[in-house]
């Protein structure tokens, strides 16, 4: 049976690598993003690599936008196995009390809520399917909290334990529900503010494994959490930030 996966925000950096690992392993792709013309790409490149993949645009902070884009799928393709939700950012780095209600709003809405609406349409779907994998995505900042990105923290910390309320709700239905935490990642989006020698000196010496994390490190763990060998794992938080934490 081919499985389908859905990603959010597939279209760049951590998602794309992760519908690449997917693709590869015979999934039926749908790379959802708010970038359309970003998600088409990935879409092309699986297709070119002989990979099955659809690309679709989505606002995960729209509820609207988020029940078409499911209910699209899940017509289209008859099922859904896997939801990577990727999308999200922390947009902002400033003192707490230079943070508008707007832009503190816009983060938490980002990560926090984009992964709750995509959670709340996709369930009901795997709940009847007797089966499924949920991956959602925090931060290292979700734990340690950081300086000057209070919303995205704040945010990374939700997820964590919606993952594990969710995770209790949905285990007798066959549905695993983890998150991944990303370490320090050398994503496209990064690397535009800061050199690879800037971000050696920088994270060198803090990070035991003497490096970064590139988008492939993560991909790998979201698609061991899909496979038959994690099947008795849910509710559970993952790092990969090469011992940073």
């Amino acid at each position: 049976m081919n499985q389908v996966a859905l990603i959010t925000g597939g279209g760049n950096g951590i998602g794309r690598a992760v519908a690449h690992r997917m693709a590869a392993a015979g999934m039926t792709v749908i790379v959802a993003d708010f970038d359309h013309a970003a998600a088409e790409q990935v879409r092309a490149e699986i297709v070119d690599a002989d990979g099955k993949a659809d690309a679709l645009s989505v606002d995960v902070t729209v509820a609207r936008e988020v029940k078409a884009v499911v209910g699209d799928v899940a017509q289209h393709f008859g099922r859904i196995d896997v939801l990577a939700n990727i999308a999200g950012g922390s947009f902002y780095t400033k003192r707490i009390d230079d943070f508008t209600w707007a832009e503190w709003k816009k983060v938490i809405d980002t990560n926090l809520k984009g992964t709750f609406l995509m959670c709340r349409e996709v369930a009901p779907i795997m709940q009847k399917q007797k089966s499924g994998r949920i991956l959602n995505t925090a931060s290292n900042y979700g734990v340690t909290g950081s300086a000057l990105r209070a919303p995205y923290s704040a945010a990374k910390a939700g997820i964590i334990a919606f993952t594990k309320s969710l995770a209790l709700e949905l285990a007798p239905d066959g549905v695993r529900v983890n998150t991944v935490a990303p370490g320090p990642t050398d994503t496209p989006r990064v690397m535009e503010k800061e050199t690879p020698e800037g971000r050696r000196q920088r994270w060198s010496s803090a990070i035991p494994l003497g490096r970064t994390g590139q988008p492939e490190d993560l991909a790998e763990l979201y698609y061991f959490l899909t496979t038959p060998e994690s099947a008795a794992i849910t509710g559970q938080l993952f790092h990969c930030n090469g011992g940073l934490l």
